[in-house]
């Protein structure tokens, strides 16, 4: 799967090309193959041309190590050292220059973009995919350095911590690159004949669980359910392994006003409940264009709660299917989401009947979500039936 449309405007031949002669070399096509190596002669080309993003560069540098093009990938992992950013912690990884820093601090850090993992992750698998013998490479790998698994260990730091309680990330690429990656920092470091380790979950002075790992269950996920929230949780490590431990926090908050990269406007219609029909059935239109920074988004997602009592008629929303750039519907019993090639600043108008399904006292408001699939930009609104 390829990453997002606007991460790679700029290059986008040269992001398309690296892709598919990594497709090609991760299938086992040889060197010699004459698709192979005008593909690899067009890349070379490409990696002298000064100024290149980061996310190509990470690509380029995948592709290299794939064809153990040593020179090239030492000239791009030391063009992007020059680029990592480096955390308090001593993790490594690289952010789109573009970026916008953090307005205020947060003691909860949110998850980065999917771009910053996916490169994060080539870069990863660039140190790695060097040690690795390949079939397509009649070279043999060498043993990898110390200094290499040290820098390995810092980006996998930082990967790690973007990982959400399911296992995922934010997208379905990272999700793949991220694991393909850990999978293979994995085969390096694993220590067979470790010894256990024991996390002792305490709370003020009391044990609340004691996590054992070891070989027979160390793919095994355990978890413990804290009892007192909010409350002071201190993890103790004894033993020689490597393990895993998060910490998932729950909560809902309200949406907040603020200046949002999405222009989103809902309303009903009938906007008042005038007549029996409207007690019965309503129509949903939306309205939403892009007003960020850039001139356009990636894929959007726009998520359509629906009141409490009614459930979306399901011909009406069946017609979006053919209004561009609508690419995909997906309908549930209380809700209705869209996903979108792309929003720019003219406005897309999106409207569908929702049915009275059960009768409802008090009913609170629902919303409508707009997202980028690949960045951290949204809006929300909320509406109310008539």
């Amino acid at each position: 799967v390829h990453g997002g449309r606007d991460r790679i405007v700029v290059s986008t031949l040269r992001c398309l090309s690296a892709y598919i002669t990594i497709a090609l070399l991760e299938a086992n096509l040889p060197l010699t193959h004459s698709v192979v190596r005008n593909a690899l002669f067009c890349l070379e080309t490409a990696s002298q041309q000064k100024d290149l993003p980061v996310y190509t560069q990470a690509l380029l540098g995948y592709a290299f190590a794939l064809a153990r093009k040593e020179d090239k990938v030492a000239a791009i992992l030391q063009s992007l050292q020059g680029k990592a950013v480096k955390g308090d912690d001593g993790s490594i990884h690289w952010e789109r220059p573009e970026k916008p820093e953090a307005t205020q601090p947060f003691y909860y850090q949110p998850r980065a973009p999917s771009a910053e993992v996916e490169m994060s992750c080539y870069v990863l698998l660039t140190y790695l995919t060097r040690h690795v013998a390949l079939p397509a490479s009649a070279s043999r790998a060498p043993t990898p350095s110390q200094d290499d698994l040290a820098m390995a260990t810092k980006i996998v730091s930082w990967v790690i911590k973007q990982q959400n309680p399911s296992g995922g990330f934010s997208s379905t690429q990272d999700t793949v690159l991220a694991l393909q990656a850990f999978a293979l920092y994995g085969g390096f470091t694993f220590a067979k004949n470790t010894a256990g380790t024991t996390v002792a979950l305490k709370s003020g002075g009391n044990n609340v669980r004691e996590f054992h790992v070891d070989n027979t269950n160390r793919l095994l996920l355990q978890c413990q359910g804290l009892p007192n929230v909010p409350g002071e949780y201190a993890p103790v490590v004894t033993g020689e392994s490597c393990i895993y431990l998060q910490t998932t926090l729950r909560y809902n908050v309200l949406p907040r006003p603020e200046d949002a990269p999405f222009a989103l406007t809902v309303s009903t219609i009938p906007d008042t409940c005038v007549g029996v029909k409207a007690h019965k059935e309503f129509d949903i239109a939306v309205n939403v264009s892009y007003i960020g920074k850039r001139p356009a988004s990636n894929m959007a997602i726009v998520n359509i709660k629906i009141v409490s009592g009614f459930a979306p008629n399901r011909p009406s929303v069946n017609k979006l299917k053919n209004q561009a750039p609508i690419q995909r519907v997906d309908v549930t019993a209380d809700s209705v989401q869209l996903y979108l090639e792309k929003l720019t600043n003219a406005t897309v108008q999106i409207s569908f009947t929702v049915e009275r399904s059960i009768e409802i006292q008090n009913q609170r408001p629902a919303y409508v979500k707009v997202y980028d699939y690949y960045d951290d930009e949204s809006a929300v609104v909320a509406y109310s039936a008539p």
